[in-house]
């Protein structure tokens, strides 16, 4: 009986060290799953910019001069007074410059707009209406985003699609630039880097001309 006993407790260590492994194990994909969530989150606005310009040419038949600042874009940028991001995904279509809510997209997964103005202190600063997900540092803790390439073209915070799909770095400066029709199509490849609060971080990869967007390392993602 002792023995069959022993035996017994034995058996319980190993399943407790075997649980305490799974565990482990889990948490470190819990971990991970934070990041995949937010670089698959961003990405799938990304081409819901590209696939809202497909279908919707902003080409305005009375010619505007700026008329290429409405392409639908993807933009971030850096909240009031704090090191933390937000983005917008939209269509300046009154060509003032800038998204307001109303021209932003709404997300077909919550029915939220994909918008924040720049203050984002905490999830209480946005509206009811406003996607979290928008909410970089909040949602999925991201701390810093930058843009680069190989040359130096993918220099700005927004960069919109035409009605082919080509992506354009800069759109929201085609209002001051006017004269530059089609000169801002994107010529190398963007990356969008974003550093996460544990100090890793994931890319997110913009094709030139053709505005394929890809989670670096996940070219099939």
């Amino acid at each position: 009986m002792k023995k069959r006993f022993a035996f017994t407790m034995i058996e319980l260590v190993f399943v407790i060290v075997i649980l305490g492994i799974l565990a482990s194990v889990a948490m470190g994909h819990m971990e991970r799953d934070v990041k995949q969530e937010a670089s698959s989150t961003i990405l799938s606005h990304i081409r819901l910019a590209q696939q809202l310009a497909l279908n919707d040419n902003k080409h305005r038949s009375d010619h505007n001069s700026i008329w290429q600042t409405a392409y639908w874009r993807f933009e971030y940028e850096k909240c009031d007074g704090v090191d933390r991001y937000i983005y917008r995904v939209g269509s300046d279509a009154d060509l003032s410059g800038g998204i307001n809510k109303i021209e932003s997209v709404i997300d077909p997964v919550n029915r939220k707009y994909i918008w924040a103005d720049g203050v984002c202190n905490s999830f209480d600063d946005l509206g009811s209406d406003e996607n979290r997900d928008v909410y970089l540092y909040g949602r999925f803790g991201v701390e810093h985003v930058e843009h680069s390439d190989i040359t130096g073209s993918c220099t700005s915070q927004n960069i919109g699609f035409d009605f082919l799909g080509r992506p354009h770095v800069g759109v929201k400066s085609y209002k001051s630039d006017n004269s530059s029709v089609f000169q801002k199509i994107m010529t190398k490849d963007c990356i969008l880097t974003f550093t996460m609060s544990d100090g890793t971080n994931f890319k997110i990869k913009i094709e030139a001309e053709t505005g394929y967007s890809s989670i670096v390392g996940q070219e099939n993602s």
